[in-house]
């Protein structure tokens, strides 16, 4: 043998020995680097050799039983020599799909995946054309690849659009998952197809040897008819097919029944009259020359099939899995419905909350504001050419904290106090939040609902991806003319999945720490940009934007910890952070005041400066200058408070002062009536220039806690929290004689409110 044979033939030895142990790590390496906390470094090593080891050893095994298999049926020269040398290569290949976990792009991960199934596809395809008789083999490997690859692009999409449109999938925070759940799908009906296939080949019966085919292909037409309304209802609430939209299906029809159903329709036939090809091919490929290569190709798809679904716990996550649980527990009686109790739902109308269990929009109402209401809110020119609106969503800012209402710490906010003696504000008083923190505190502001969910789903859980509701962004857009709403924060936008949430309340564009990397010159002076960058960049924005618009910003330098900015400005002596920073943000804002008053918008734009929800308990010391001290600050300690809320309208009509009781749940109403705009909705607020005035009790709900603000049968007003997990109740709800709401009552409401909420009922048409 020559030198450059023998180091050919060194280098393919070297080459195929090396493959199994490659393969093995980059499957294992890649799985415990999905799975695993990569911090933690021995135990990240010691699995991922473990893994190895054990698929390495498996490997070994599996090779070994099919060399005796191929020996024992005494089959070909071609499967005992060429094919068991191709199967380490084959192993290797297969290993390759395994990368897609450093892929972190659902349809990049797809794409991946379908590349390298091409790979295997055409690499197994060459060695098969070295068959002494090919021809069987080859019409068994391409339909059965035809086959599977039309059933993985297909459960691909589907559960793609799940995956995009869901928003209340917890398993979004493992990145392609998409990937897996197709694969989980696409094993099943593979496994399905095997098993009609091999039936037809073994069954002599002209008629019988069809029925297996025909259940098959029925069963794929209901997945069709299940996919195409279940799009349809993902497309319209973004949540899936459920035994309550059917249930209420007069109600739920809108989010169905709609144009883009019409194409999902059309897609479905589609769909279904190309798999009908395949399958008719496949069954004509059934001949007697290859029964033999059908066979093993049957039995090859039917064990992969059984060891991809029970070895991906994928497809107990699925879509299918959780529509046929939901109607499984709904007909089994295994999860119980909350029934909204009659008193306290009549309770719960002191609040200004009127709700109808049985319709399937359960707050639904016809009007924002009485439609027989002549108030005047805004000057008539601004009922011609609407006002341009900016909102300043101050972090933490309770109203205790601001001078404009705390006399005692005057000089704090010299900006909020200037912006409050302004002729043209209106100082609001008694207002409250009603959630909290920030991503619920501005969705209960924006979209006037008390949300029965909280940070830790939405952050940590990476639930609520989006959501349906009815927000202020969109109506200012469809109802008022308005031609453009940004909102811009300082931290990334994804951060509480605010870029998807502030997206489907009809914002434009949200501009977080990357994108205002453009207009922002020097590094982030906080928890992200601070307050002294940020104002600059939305007055730049504004000078820009098409008119009217609605611009929103929201602060950050006071959020705890108080000694986040670089750039803060001192109160005093600088001695007490948490004042520091609520004058630093202050600081901030006055610029922009200032700026805002020497200019043209001074004369056609709303200036609403809001706090998102009250600064926490924590923060809130005896110690703090100017702090009375009474029990006052014992009232703070619930994550609820008197908040600030300061509006700027030119040639204002508004009263100077407004001192109702009211909450985060009332500012849409409000705008909504000062621009005159009346439409049904399902907003659980009220405007504070209509019917605010006759409830004076509030309410503020989140997984901190629930909040009771009430006026008792004495005539008092009586504060309740608790928080939801730790309320105690021996009864479901109070006795009916009982006036007050109580925190028993509460716990019920919301509970029915959370499966409202994931049921869709409180979504726009």
């Amino acid at each position: 043998m020559g030198v450059v044979a023998y180091c050919k033939s060194a280098f393919v030895q070297a080459y195929q020995r090396l493959l199994v142990p490659v393969g093995a790590f980059i499957i294992s390496f890649g799985w415990v680097w999905y799975h695993v906390n990569r911090h933690e470094a021995w135990r990240f090593i010691g699995l991922t050799y473990l893994a190895w080891m054990g698929l390495y050893l498996g490997w070994q095994a599996l090779r070994l039983l099919y060399l005796y298999l191929v020996q024992h049926y005494r089959a070909s020269a071609f499967w005992q020599d060429q094919f068991l040398e191709f199967l380490n290569e084959l192993f290797f290949l297969c290993s390759l799909w395994f990368g897609v976990f450093f892929l972190r792009n659902e349809l990049v991960g797809l794409a991946y995946v379908v590349s390298i199934a091409f790979v295997v596809y055409f690499r197994t395809r060459q060695l098969l054309c070295r068959h002494p008789t090919p021809a069987p083999w080859l019409a068994a490997h391409t339909w059965f690849f035809t086959a599977g690859i039309f059933l993985f692009i297909l459960n691909a999409a589907v559960q793609y659009a799940a995956y995009h449109y869901y928003i209340l999938d917890a398993n979004v925070k493992f990145y392609n998952i998409v990937v897996w759940r197709a694969a989980a799908m696409t094993a099943l009906w593979m496994l399905g197809l095997a098993l009609a296939s091999f039936s037809y080949g073994r069954v002599r019966n002209r008629v019988i040897r069809f029925v297996p085919f025909a259940v098959y292909m029925f069963l794929f037409a209901l997945f069709l008819v299940f996919w195409t309304v279940n799009v349809g209802i993902l497309y319209y609430s973004g949540l899936y097919l459920s035994p309550v939209a059917l249930e209420h299906a007069s109600g739920a029809s809108g989010a169905v029944f709609n144009p883009f159903f019409i194409s999902v329709i059309g897609a479905a036939i589609v769909i279904f009259l190309l798999w009908l090809v395949i399958l008719r091919f496949v069954i004509r490929a059934h001949t007697a020359e290859n029964r033999h290569a059908f066979f093993w190709y049957q039995l090859t798809m039917a064990g992969s099939a059984i060891v991809l679904l029970f070895g991906l716990s994928s497809f107990g996550n699925t879509p299918e899995h959780a529509v046929l649980k939901s109607f499984h527990d709904y007909f089994s009686g295994n999860k119980k419905k909350v029934p909204l109790n009659s008193v306290v739902q009549k309770k719960l109308e002191r609040f200004g909350l009127a709700y109808n269990p049985s319709a399937f929009y359960v707050a639904e109402k016809p009007f924002v504001f009485n439609p027989t209401s002549t108030v005047k809110l805004l000057p008539d020119r601004f009922y011609r050419a609407k006002p341009n609106i900016v909102i300043i969503f101050l972090e933490s800012f309770s109203a205790r904290l601001n001078g404009a209402y705390n006399s005692k710490l005057k000089g704090l906010t010299p900006g909020l106090e200037a912006f409050a003696g302004d002729p043209h504000t209106t100082v609001f008083k008694k207002y409250f939040n009603a959630s909290t923190p920030t991503i619920t505190g501005t969705l209960s502001q924006l979209c006037s609902l008390l949300p029965p969910t909280g940070h830790e789903e939405i952050q940590n859980e990476r639930k609520l991806q989006s959501h349906h509701l009815l927000c202020l962004p969109e109506l200012l857009k469809k109802e008022a003319g308005f031609k453009y709403a940004a909102y811009v924060t300082a931290v990334d936008k994804n951060y509480a999945h605010k870029d998807g949430i502030f997206t489907s309340m009809g914002v434009d564009k949200i501009f977080g720490t990357a994108e205002l990397n453009e207009y922002i010159q020097g590094e982030p002076l906080s928890w992200g940009y601070s307050d002294h960058q940020l104002f600059p960049v939305i007055w730049q924005f504004m000078q820009t934007a098409p008119q009217p618009f609605l611009m929103m910003l929201a602060t950050v330098d006071t959020h705890p910890p108080f000694n986040l900015a670089q750039d803060a400005v001192n109160y005093g002596d600088g001695g007490q952070p948490v004042l520091n920073m609520f004058h630093t943000t202050d600081d901030a804002f006055k610029q922009f005041w200032e700026q805002f008053k020497a200019s043209s918008f001074y004369s056609n734009t709303v200036v609403i400066t809001v706090a998102d929800h009250a600064i926490f308990p924590g923060a809130l010391t005896k110690d703090i200058r100017g702090w009375p001290e009474s029990d006052d600050i014992k009232s703070a300690q619930t994550f609820y408070d008197q908040n600030t809320f300061l509006m700027y309208v030119p040639d204002s009509v508004l009263p100077k002062v407004v001192d109702e009781y009211a909450s985060g749940l009332d500012i849409t109403p409000t705008l909504l009536q000062m621009l005159n705009i009346n439409i049904p909705n399902s907003f659980e607020g009220h405007s504070i220039f209509d019917d605010r005035k006759k409830y004076p009790n509030l309410l503020g709900m989140h997984e901190l806690g629930l909040y009771i603000n009430q006026i008792d049968s004495l005539g008092k007003r009586r504060i309740d929290y608790n928080i939801p997990s730790e309320i105690s109740c021996t009864e479901t709800v109070s006795p009916q004689d009982s006036r007050e709401l109580t925190l028993c009552d509460y716990a019920h409401f919301y509970k029915w409110k959370r499966q409202m909420f994931e049921e869709g009922r409180f979504w726009k048409h």
